[in-house]
């Protein structure tokens, strides 16, 4: 059992130093701490529970549009895949 963990582990590190995972770690703290996107996030939630249809709608719009989400959202279906490829491998 030990091989396997020492495996995962060295898997992990590896994942870690590849270009694309640094860049997702790198863009996913930038999103996750932008004021921006937090405000955002918490106007859509708000005109929601009001039932502003329409402000919802050009708000989430207006989220779903902005270039960081943007960015985020395909580098996170990028790692998803990589971590799927992965899977597939580890899985045969």
């Amino acid at each position: 059992m030990s091989k396997i963990i020492d495996d995962a582990k060295a898997l992990k590190k590896e994942l870690d130093n590849t270009p694309l995972i640094q860049e997702y770690m790198q863009i996913r703290d930038i999103f996750q701490k932008n004021e921006e996107i937090l405000q955002l996030k918490k106007e859509i939630v708000r005109a929601k529970n009001e039932n502003r249809i329409e402000d919802h709608n050009r708000l989430k719009k207006e989220y779903d549009n902005h270039p960081l989400v943007m960015n985020y959202l395909s580098l996170q279906e990028e790692v998803r895949a990589l971590l799927k490829q992965i899977c597939d491998i580890i899985n045969i």
